[in-house]
């Protein structure tokens, strides 16, 4: 009985729990209003909104949890690397962030004298 799942199904969960997050978003940031009135949510409405937002939440989280259960199995097969080669990919990576760093300079310079020359 609970065990059949449906095409859209977690779809149609995650635009639900997004628009839960979203309205109770609203109504604790005071930009929608609920009415003093209203049966049962009128007098609470900051408990009603942070009830939407925790339910809309757990249901993300329902609906992340089947693309998240391979990669924490896999997780289990990863090895750290030794240092040595852990040092030499960190200098690999900063010497590339210092490549990037000197070409965006270099694009800006070039960018800055275009637009002085064309004024």
């Amino acid at each position: 009985f609970l065990s059949k799942e449906y095409k859209y199904e977690n779809l149609i969960l995650a635009i639900l729990a997004i628009f839960a997050i979203v309205l109770g978003a609203l109504i604790v940031a005071e930009i929608l209003q609920v009415s003093p009135d209203f049966f049962l949510i009128g007098g609470f409405p900051k408990v009603f909104a942070w009830i939407l937002i925790s339910l809309g939440v757990v249901s993300l989280l329902l609906v992340l949890w089947p693309f998240y259960r391979p990669s924490l199995v896999e997780l289990r097969h990863v090895t750290g690397s030794k240092r040595s080669e852990f040092i030499s990919n960190v200098v690999v990576v900063l010497i590339f962030v210092l490549f990037l760093v000197g070409v965006f300079i270099l694009y800006d310079l070039g960018i800055g004298a275009f637009i002085k020359w064309v004024s």
